[in-house]
């Protein structure tokens, strides 16, 4: 069976279906600022749109219409996973190994400079350490990395305590946030200054700007910006399964199948068309469409 996808480089206009596999199937696929990123289920990477920083990995700065494999990828272990930041890709393989390539702004990559990478590079530190990396998350500023011991490390521009190691300052490869070596972290999840990670337990902690209430935390009166990691109160009587934030909202999804958002609301992006904005988690319902009712899956 065949896979399809639309890739877009500019305009919408320009849209065209595209077959780029004949037998494999996709697992995973993530976005960056004009370009994307697909994993498929036995570990390829391909990618397509705008390249003008190396991001899609295959040795130049050539734009793509079509998905493409990165080759140097391909004959690495198979990827389990893949995040996109603005301008940068990261790449976890089946044995732990985290690779990173396309911009190199706000030591994002992980190497210690911020020189583009055209090609996928390995970021030593884990490997050098014998760190296995299981998830990463792309910010816009920083990323995140989980390792397979349930700890949690950051790198990149620091703004706002967004690296949650008790500062603002900028760090060029990954540093292991100690403030959670006491729990055992299940998903890290980045966006521009802020960082939120879920522990095992079902609470969430978070860290970075308060801006737009988008923490979740009640004192953002008093404060602007969490330099450490700092467990969400307010989500505390939650077991929490999976977190997401947006540039100035976030929505939780907890083990029963509730939903949380907090943030920004402008554009009722937390789907309440009366509030602005949500200093803390306000429960987010979802009607179903009986209009859908007949629709056939298969379609």
């Amino acid at each position: 069976m065949c896979s399809f996808f639309y890739c877009s480089m500019k305009p919408a206009s320009l849209r065209s279906l595209v077959k780029i596999l004949k037998y494999e199937k996709m697992s995973q696929v993530a976005a960056g600022l004009n370009f994307t990123v697909f994993l498929t289920r036995q570990g390829h990477v391909y990618t397509c749109g705008t390249n003008s920083h190396g991001q899609l990995g295959h040795g130049d700065s050539q734009d793509r219409p079509t998905p493409k494999m990165i080759e140097v990828l391909g004959n690495a272990d198979p990827v389990v996973q893949i995040a996109a930041g603005p301008s940068y890709i990261l790449a976890v393989t089946v044995n732990g190994a985290v690779y990173s390539f396309g911009s190199g702004a706000n030591f994002c990559l992980g190497h210690g400079e911020q020189h583009n990478e055209f090609l996928p590079r390995a970021i030593q530190k884990f490997r050098r350490k014998g760190i296995h990396v299981v998830r990463v998350s792309a910010g816009d500023e920083h990323a995140v990395a989980l390792d397979s011991n349930g700890f949690v490390y950051t790198w990149g521009k620091g703004y706002c305590g967004a690296l949650g190691l008790g500062d603002e300052i900028e760090k060029t490869t990954p540093e292991i946030v100690t403030g959670l070596k006491n729990h055992l972290a299940v998903q890290v999840c980045a966006r521009k200054r802020k960082t939120f990670v879920l522990i095992d337990s079902g609470s969430v902690y978070g860290f970075g700007s308060m801006g737009f209430g988008s923490l979740g935390f009640l004192d953002r009166g008093v404060y602007d910006k969490i330099l450490k990691p700092r467990i969400l109160d307010t989500l505390k009587t939650h077991h929490v399964s999976q977190i997401s934030t947006g540039l100035y909202h976030t929505v939780a999804i907890t083990s029963s199948g509730r939903i949380f958002g907090f943030g920004d609301n402008e554009r009722a992006q937390l789907g309440h068309d009366t509030l602005r904005g949500c200093l803390e988690p306000t429960e987010i319902f979802v009607k179903e469409d009986s209009s859908q009712e007949n629709i056939d899956p298969d379609i």
